[in-house]
């Protein structure tokens, strides 16, 4: 065996395996219909080989194989869809998979292995996933669509065109650091709100809660106060509300690490306390209701688009220039108290503007306690919240915890702040 053997068999095993992946599922997709599909699960790891062969031959007898190895199934492919959609049948996804196995077997004679491998497994993934897609696309409004294609062109279009320099006081406003932060807070908000429309509205409130935190954790106790009005669901409205707070710390420690990682060691206490405090009590509320009370439908719209965007923006360089500005005239003192006037409004601009400081005189100390603040000034406002709008134990429920978890982070935060 020369050692040129084990390479080109390990290139024809990765093609056989993508070929075999992706012909489970077109097997089961000719079980499921009536007709008979051209291809499953013994023809696709073929013509990945069929792809993967001529690659392993090429530098004997050039791209020529490759081309008409490749022309040859797509004749069969051809030759399939035009006998199928005689019959009636609309759709042509088994015959340009088959284009697309040849490809990654193709890929994987080239080397390639990894990206043949993770493709493979995409497309495989894809394939499976046609019922979850189509009902998702389905629940989706033409403004959700407009929405998530927004999303894409601030992201691809109007980042790159983005100055990448400081202007302004202390050079603190630089438009290309300004709109990535809009884009991972969007696009944060966005998953969040993609994963309740492909969960469905029949998962109960703790799903409600849990994911509508990666959205809006202040708009999720508002609703839930609202339910609480009905006294049958209060003691699973109040556990979504907290489950929210709780997700809502995830949720800041992730864009506070994507900013710096450096902040975590001195944040993450603050944020796990206030988590796992938020996390028990919503447990203990919710016991004995998962499965047995429905979502709040209309809870969540969806949170972006090109508006909230520039208004997130705008908001966000605001507490950056006030951030920077308390830091620089009033000391720890102004940060804390710039950091809290900002919680009241929002969790996001303060937490990513105050990641961004860097480390300071006392290294990290400062701005996680500043960071702190936030999380305690915000949930302090949910308290406020759920008091003033909420019912019967509702009420009293949520305000015990969320006072809790405030109590605890303002602790951990002071902790912090004297330790370092």
């Amino acid at each position: 065996m020369t050692e040129a053997t084990i390479p080109a068999l390990e290139r024809l095993l990765v093609a056989m395996l993508v070929g075999f992946l992706v012909g489970l599922d077109r097997e089961r997709a000719e079980a499921r219909k009536e007709h008979a599909l051209f291809a499953g699960v013994r023809t696709f790891p073929v013509i990945a080989l069929a792809g993967a062969i001529p690659m392993l031959l090429e530098d004997r007898v050039g791209p020529a194989l490759l081309v008409a190895t490749f022309l040859a199934i797509a004749a069969v492919a051809v030759v399939s869809y035009v006998r199928t959609s005689a019959h009636g049948r609309i759709g042509a996804t088994t015959e340009v998979t088959a284009l697309a196995t040849f490809l990654l077997g193709a890929l994987a004679g080239a080397g390639q292995l990894v990206v043949a491998g993770a493709a493979g497994v995409a497309l495989a993934v894809l394939l499976v996933g046609k019922p979850r897609l189509e009902a998702f696309s389905n629940a989706l409004t033409t403004e959700e669509i407009m929405a998530a294609l927004e999303l894409a062109v601030i992201t691809v279009i109007v980042l790159p065109l983005l100055p990448d320099r400081g202007y302004g006081p202390w050079q603190v406003l630089n438009p290309r650091e300004i709109w990535i932060v809009v884009v991972l807070v969007s696009a944060l908000s966005f998953v969040g709100f993609v994963a309740m429309r492909v969960l469905g509205p029949g998962r109960g409130m703790a799903i409600t809660g849990a994911v509508g935190g990666l959205v809006s954790s202040t708009a999720i106790t508002i609703s839930m106060a609202e339910r609480s009005h009905a006294g049958a669901v209060r003691a699973a409205a109040a556990s979504a509300a907290v489950l929210a707070s709780t997700i809502m710390c995830v949720r800041m420690a992730a864009l506070a690490g994507a900013v710096d990682p450096g902040i975590l060691p001195r944040l993450l206490p603050i944020l796990t306390v206030m988590a796992v405090a938020g996390g028990a009590a919503a447990w203990l509320m919710g016991r004995g209701t998962a499965g047995r009370t429905p979502a709040a439908d209309g809870t969540l719209t969806n949170p972006f688009s090109l508006k909230a965007a520039l208004t997130f923006a705008a908001l966000y360089t605001l507490v950056l220039l006030g951030v920077r500005a308390a830091e620089e005239h009033l000391g720890a003192g102004g940060l804390y108290l710039a950091s809290a006037l900002s919680a009241i409004v929002s969790v996001d601009a303060p937490t990513v503007a105050l990641a961004r400081l860097g480390a300071g005189p006392t290294g990290w100390a400062a701005p996680a306690a500043a960071i702190g603040v936030v999380a305690v000034t915000n949930t302090l406002v949910k308290f406020g919240i759920a008091v003033a709008y909420g019912a019967g134990s509702f009420r009293s429920r949520v305000a015990t915890a969320l006072g809790v978890m405030s109590v605890l982070g303002g602790l951990a935060g002071l902790a912090v702040g004297w330790r370092f």
